[in-house]
């Protein structure tokens, strides 16, 4: 029997609707925020995709038989890449993709091996507020979802590195420490201490605490200076945002290996689905490409657990607003004139195409999910109007073509808001 591959998977109508829901919602906040859509090729060269993505991501790679390409594991280098050879745009430059990556990961509920992300990022500005603006995108675009169990997690990698280097750890060891502390809210303490040992880091448990204090304990911290004013600034500007439901986490680490100063996580109040969406700044990441330095600051959505977390209750399994039905073969092209009509209106319609009885025309009407059946039968031809039954409600009524139109359009789309 043939089979899909391993950690992928085939998304049906009713799933990919609601997909398309959710990425309109976020694509309309990415433009209300000024930025603007690319798109970038999904293969990448391994020497581009390796350079600063951390020891934990390379083995995550789909690398070609070649050995000089495989699939992006993310947007954010590529999008480092290309502002490297394309460096006279204005600045900021304000970027958004959404587009699919791929990464060789164990599967696992709601992670798949191919998933679509959503991305914003800013870059040439180091100021804090670039991550307050990115945020606050977030959270618009979270109420426009209707979504209010979230809450949104802040730390620096600056603060991260400075404590690590204050216990005294070596720049050697840092990354490997950070992609063990990324894993504390998963994993556990005990868990996480173990796998410091592993890689040779004795001190595990003083530095598992020192990754569960507050912010007053960094403060007193020579080397977090930096870090700590900037988590302040940013702190400052959502404040002025309006956003109050975020929260100091020194557990944060984000696992890449590119980021260099505030990182964030939005958390859903489900803890299976967990981090919804997440970024931070990578102010060395386009310098690696371009050859100097550029600031840069970004999010991501993971559009495939919002689906999961955000489905709605009577999310529409079909685009489908009408099916046509023909009584006798006769009628066909009476419903292929008025499928013409209401398409050049915005409706969107089905007819029959198998060629089946009236009856097995309004089972499937019923099987997709379409709101309405319009019965068209030597009645409805001779006097130009249409019987018009609602399914939901089995109200039936008949009406010339243009009131069929408006009442389509009043409740189906009302329904899709």
């Amino acid at each position: 029997m043939i089979r899909r591959a391993r950690g992928m998977r085939d998304i049906l109508p009713e799933d990919e609707i609601e997909r398309k829901r959710i990425i309109s919602i976020i694509e309309r906040n990415y433009q209300e925020y000024g930025f603007d859509p690319v798109s970038h090729p999904a293969v990448e060269r391994l020497d581009v995709l390796e350079a600063k993505s951390g020891e934990g991501i390379k083995t995550e790679i789909f690398r070609f038989d070649d050995g000089e390409l495989g699939l992006r594991f993310d947007l954010t280098v590529s999008l480092a890449r290309m502002y490297s050879e394309n460096s006279g745009l204005p600045l900021p430059f304000k970027r958004y993709a959404i587009e699919k990556v791929w990464r060789r990961e164990e599967p696992q509920y709601g992670r798949y091996r191919e998933f679509t992300q959503a991305d914003a990022d800013i870059v040439g500005s180091s100021s804090m507020r670039c991550e307050a603006e990115l945020i606050a995108c977030a959270c618009n675009t979270l109420a426009d979802l209707g979504i209010k169990e979230y809450k949104v997690y802040v730390n620096n990698r600056k603060l991260l590195n400075a404590t690590l280097r204050h216990i005294g750890l070596d720049d050697a060891r840092i990354d490997t420490a950070i992609r063990c502390i990324d894993k504390l809210d998963k994993k556990g303490k005990a868990e996480v201490v173990k796998e410091l040992a592993q890689n040779g880091i004795t001190n595990g448990g003083e530095i598992v605490d020192a990754f569960t204090k507050g912010i007053e304990y960094y403060e007193q911290i020579e080397e977090c200076k930096e870090g700590v004013d900037e988590l302040k600034k940013l702190f400052s500007y959502l404040e002025m945002y309006g956003i109050r439901n975020y929260e100091f986490d020194p557990s944060i680490a984000r696992g890449l290996g590119y980021y260099t100063g505030p990182i964030f996580e939005i958390k859903s109040a489900d803890k299976q689905l967990g981090t919804i969406a997440a970024g931070g700044r990578y102010d060395g990441l386009i310098g690696i490409y371009a050859g100097q330095q550029v600031p840069a600051v970004g999010i991501s959505f993971g559009v495939d657990r919002m689906a999961n977390l955000f489905k709605k209750e009577n999310s529409s399994r079909t685009y489908t607003d009408i099916v046509l039905v023909n009584v006798k073969e006769e009628n066909i092209k009476a419903c292929i004139n008025y499928a013409k009509k209401m398409r050049e209106k915005g409706v969107a319609v089905r007819i029959d195409l198998m060629e089946r009885s009236m009856k097995k025309q309004m089972e499937y009407a019923s099987a997709i999910g379409a709101a309405y059946v319009g019965i068209i039968g030597d009645n409805e031809e001779k006097s130009g109007t249409i019987t018009l039954k609602n399914l939901g409600t089995g109200e039936q009524k008949n009406v010339n073509l243009e009131d069929a139109v408006k009442i389509i359009k009043g409740e189906t789309r009302a329904k899709s808001v």
